[in-house]
């Protein structure tokens, strides 16, 4: 980049979406946000290098992990994680309409909304149809033409679209954090900050997938005394049975007892790959 150019960000759009949120929190003014239509183009837009970085949702507290971004983050090459970031949801149901909870008839949203607030959809109203969209905005864009419908949206979609609020806080849990993923192309590797804790992502799928093989390719994080803060697993999608592991611990690719576990752990995989080092949010 120049010396005069601003840091170009790409993120699910549209605007006053969670991805939105995550990419002001992390970058704060520093970025222009591009908001795109769907978690590949964020990839694709850092790839071929039109934006300088791209903010994708990995995994939430209440529905688990974003499996299109875990499964684009082993398939697409030269992209790199610099940065985590982790922001608190708050979901509400709005509509245009001056309508009663029962009266509803339609509920959009995006997927992972839906399932974050399957206890009040369930307990609150009288069996809607649920679709499901890209984007919690793009819900409240398509209920503004559909009678007895509401849509399941955050806060930052409420101040862009101002809908009338049915109900506010219907998410399960209290407690409801979704985790996002700073990605980067192989060029723009920040540098390390020796004052900051750091975290490493990896992932890595065993040689022969026999009894015990996991704890084996995990106990070379415990001799180092490495700690593990996420294991998650994903089809490889070759052959029934067959895993990927996603991989989370403290520690930097640069520390010495790091490169010896991740040595040990890539002699014994099958595909191995170092997803970044970066800071703990």
């Amino acid at each position: 980049m120049g010396i005069n150019e601003r840091i170009k960000c790409a993120y699910l759009g549209p605007k006053g979406t969670f991805s939105e949120m995550a990419s002001i929190r992390y970058f704060k003014e520093k970025a222009d946000f591009i908001p795109v239509s769907s978690i590949s183009e964020v990839f694709d837009k850092v790839r071929e290098k039109l934006v300088d970085f791209g903010i994708v949702p990995i995994e939430n507290s209440v529905e688990g992990s974003v499996n299109m971004s875990m499964d684009l983050l082993s398939e697409v090459s030269d992209i790199l994680v610099v940065g985590e970031c982790v922001v608190p949801v708050r979901h509400f149901l709005v509509s245009f309409e001056d309508i009663d909870l029962q009266s509803i008839k339609k509920v959009y949203s995006h997927q992972q909304a839906i399932g974050q607030c399957s206890k009040f959809i369930k307990n609150k109203l009288n069996h809607p149809e649920i679709i499901f969209t890209a984007s919690t905005a793009v819900a409240c864009e398509l209920i503004k033409e559909e009678t007895n419908s509401a849509a399941i949206a955050s806060e930052n979609v409420i101040k862009i679209y101002n809908p009338n609020v049915l109900a506010e806080d219907i998410q399960d849990s209290d407690n409801n954090l979704t985790r996002f993923f700073v990605i980067t192309s192989s060029k723009n590797l920040p540098p390390l900050n020796k004052d900051l804790k750091y975290k490493t992502s990896i992932i890595c799928s065993p040689k022969h997938n026999r009894a015990g093989v996991l704890y084996s390719m995990l106990e070379s994080f415990q001799k180092k005394n490495i700690n593990l803060t996420r294991i998650e697993s994903r089809p490889t999608k070759k052959q029934l049975g067959e895993y990927l592991f996603y991989i989370d611990f403290e520690g930097h690719i640069n520390d010495e007892g790091v490169k010896e576990a991740l040595s040990e752990l890539k002699e014994m995989s099958a595909f191995f790959k170092i997803l970044g080092s970066y800071p703990i949010w």
